[in-house]
Formats: C-alpha cells, structure tokens, sequence
C-alpha cells in the first residue's frame, strides 16, 4: 500500500475514534438530563448511559456506526473493535480526549476575555414622507368645485400653486358686501382727505405765530382728528373684517386691489398650496358640491422626507438610539445622521422592523426612492468567545468547555451580539475559561452514536 494512502487511513482511523470516544461520554452527559427539555434527546441517550454502566461499548475506529457490547472485528474493514469506557473515572457528563489524540486532529482551545465588539450593518432604506407634514387641503368656504389642476398622485406642486377653483354663493356676496362698503365709505374718505390736508396746512402756519396762539391751532386739530377717527372707525371696522374673511376664503392682497380697482367680484374662489409639496391622495372631482373643511386633496411637505430604514428582529440587538448612520442614495448623494425614532414592533407580514428618521438632503427629495443605509453600531464592551466555539442546537447554545488534563463539559451558555469572528456570552462562561474551538463535532458524534447503540439495544438487533 502506498505511504500516503496509508497516512491518510490512519489519520481517518484516529479521527473516527476520537468521534467514538467523545460521543460515549456526550451520550452520558444528555442521558444523565442536561437536555432533559427534549424527551428525543433523552431516549438516545439512556441506552448509551445504561450500556457504559455495565461494561465497556466496543466501536470500529473506521465504522462507527459498527457498534456492540463484546470484542471482535469489523464486519466490513476486519479491524478489531476499540473498547470505548469513561477514562480516569470522571464525570460521566465529561468527555475525555487525550492530550495526543488532540495534536492529531488539531483541537485548539481559546479563552473567554472581555473583548470590544463593533459590527457595521448594511440594509436599505426608502424615502417616505413625514406624517406630521402631511397637508390637507381644503377649502373654507362651500360650493361646487369648478376645477381641478391636479392630475395624479405624486405630482410636485409649487407653494403658492392654484390646486382648485370653488364657486361660491357665500364668496360671491362677501365680495359684493366688501365692493359696497368702499363705494358707501368713499364719500366720508373725501371729507376726510380734505379735512387733514387743512389740518396739516394749519399746524405749518401756526409755527409763525406766537406760543399761545399756536397752542390754540394745535388743540383745534387735535379736536378735528379727533372727529374725524370716530366719523372713520367704524367703517373702518367693518371693512378689515370683510377684507379678512375674504383672504380667509382664498383670495389674495392681488386679488383684492383688483376687486377694488374693477367691483368686478371674481365667480370661483381659487385653493392654493400653502407650501412646496407632493400630492398625496386626490378625494375631489369636478362638479362635486363641497362644503366648508371637505377634504379634497392630500399632500405631503416635499422639504420634510424622512428615511424609513428596514432592520431584521436579529438586528435589533446591535442598534441603539444615536448610531452613526451613513445613507448613499441613488445619484450618488451621500448624508449622514444619528438613528432615531427605534420601534421595537416587528411587522407580522414581513418579519421586519421599520425605523423612521429625518433626512436632511441637499435637494428635492423623490418620495420612494431607495438608499444604501450602513449604521455603525457603537462598540459593546463584552465577555466574548470565537464564534466557532458555540454549538447552537434546538435545545439551546452550548460550548465545550476544557476542565482540565483532557476532560471537556458540554456548558449551556447564553450568547449576544456577536461580529464577524467573535460572539458575546452573556451567562454560562467566566473571563478565563478555556473552551474547544472546534468542538463542534462532539456533539455531533455523540448523536451519531446515541443512535447506533439505540439500534444496537433494540430487541430486534440484539442477536448482533
């Protein structure tokens, strides 16, 4: 046989052993309870607990499913059967491996240490638009909606914009209200404009006269001011508060001159946006009756995006309130900001959680577009082992703990965050304990063979 294909059955012989011998004493260790949660766990293991009990479990070092409670060979290679025994009279919860066997099949160890993680985690937000910006636009005045300039959902709209025309009955009579209170107060406005131009003509003249006499001018115009305030005020009055209601109801300082400078009173109050915003919803249609506060468009302040970021609930664990985030969006914009507004709730549907934040671009922003988001999650001060250290399983996570001169105790550990290499242990480990790397295996092995010997034990095997 060639050298190499003889070095390499060997190793593959030590290998296999190892799993055998390993696997007896992980066989005790779940029999015995630790995994008493699963009954499964619990039936695989009792017949390796109860055969170790009464005598050694032979096992072929190349077969490990070839298993059996007396010597012999192997009925497939024709190697002799290994005695398989708890070594040293430990813990039938420990596993022993040999300080050789180790080296052979390069079983490292690595310690405990509190360690600084920090983990960077890519996902993609969308633009969406901020809720508390959200505008309803409707008109405050009744009548029938004549026009609509609006067209589809998500049309820009500048501020200052016309969205709709209302015709209005109740808009029609302020105007003719406001048109003739200036034509009933513009005779008295005459009879004041002369009344003050002689007034100021008095008090100029009145510096060329003497103390007394010019006291006497001044009182005089004061008393004709007076007069003439008390003949104004009211009028006065009333036409602020036609001019008010008639800006309330839409029309501007514009249209108001022109109402002033023709009477001519306009047939359909128009809407306008208040500020720059996207449309949002449309709910009016031409020809429809609309009375005062009828919602007819809804529209979102375009100024006031927010980034809404989608996290994965296992994610949740490294992000808190004032990460660092970077965002890359499709233009090649990039904006960076601090992670607020973290809901915990996780979306049934999509398994995800969404995180809303503002987002202060330096243009526009285009309502639905997608971004590259990183957030850098600030580092966690941590009891870490390698992550190839923990076994997780259905009944929990665990490593092999080494005890000592080659004993090593499967141990329940409760992990946390973890990064690219390393894994936080939140309870189960203490700074210092020495675990196997890659022990995975062992419990693997022990499976394997918890099932061979429950085969072995069956009644309908027990000729073998």
């Amino acid at each position: 046989m060639p050298v190499i294909t003889v070095l390499s059955y060997m190793k593959k012989a030590a290998f296999l052993l190892l799993i055998a011998l390993v696997a007896g004493g992980t066989g005790f260790w779940l029999g015995r309870g630790h995994l008493a949660s699963s009954p499964a766990i619990e039936e695989i293991a009792s017949p390796i607990d109860r055969a170790a009990a009464a005598q050694p479990v032979y096992v072929c070092p190349m077969h490990s499913h070839i298993v059996q409670d007396h010597p012999g060979t192997c009925p497939i290679c024709g190697m002799d059967l290994v005695a398989v025994k708890n070594a040293d009279g430990s813990s039938a919860s420990q596993i022993h491996v040999d300080t050789a066997m180790q080296q052979k099949l390069g079983v490292q160890l690595a310690a405990a240490a509190p360690a600084v993680l920090a983990h960077d985690i890519s996902t993609y937000g969308t633009l969406v638009p901020d809720e508390d910006a959200v505008l309803r636009i409707t008109p405050n005045v009744g009548g029938l909606l004549t026009r609509l300039n609006v067209s589809r959902i998500g049309q820009r709209i500048a501020r200052g914009e016309i969205l709709y025309e209302v015709s209005s009955p109740d808009a029609l009579n302020l105007q003719y209200e406001y048109v003739d209170i200036l034509r009933r107060g513009e005779p008295t406005l005459k009879m004041a404009r002369e009344r003050r131009a002689q007034n100021r003509l008095k008090l100029e003249q009145a510096h060329a006269l003497e103390p007394s006499a010019r006291e006497r001018v001044e009182r005089e115009v004061s008393q004709s001011e007076e007069q003439l305030w008390s003949l104004l005020q009211p009028w006065e009055r009333d036409r602020e508060r036609l001019k008010l209601r008639l800006q309330q109801i839409g029309l501007t300082d514009g249209m108001l001159a022109q109402l002033t400078r023709t009477e001519k009173a306009f047939l359909a109050v128009p809407v306008r946006a208040p500020r720059a915003c996207v449309v949002q919803n449309i709910l009016g249609r031409p020809g429809m009756t609309v009375a005062p506060m009828t919602e007819i468009l809804d529209c979102v302040d375009a100024s006031h995006a927010q980034i809404e970021i989608v996290l994965y609930p296992d994610q949740l664990s490294w992000v808190k309130t004032g990460d660092g985030v970077s965002m890359v969006f499709d233009d090649g914009d990039t904006v960076t900001a601090r992670l607020s507004g973290l809901n915990p709730l996780v979306d049934d549907a999509t398994r995800t959680l969404r995180v809303r934040m503002p987002v202060d671009l330096k243009r526009a922003p285009n309502l639905g577009e997608y971004a590259k988001v990183t957030i850098h999650a600030l580092p966690r001060h941590v009891l870490a082992v390698p992550k190839t250290a923990v076994m997780r399983t259905g009944h929990g996570d665990f490593v092999m703990r080494a005890m000592g001169r080659g004993h090593f105790m499967p141990t329940r550990v409760m992990i946390g965050i973890e990064d690219t290499d390393r894994i936080a242990i939140r309870d189960g480990l203490a700074d210092g304990d020495q675990v196997a790397v890659n022990g995975q295996f062992l419990l693997d092995a022990a499976a394997s063979l918890a099932d061979s010997m429950q085969r072995m034990h069956a009644p309908a095997a027990s000729a073998h």
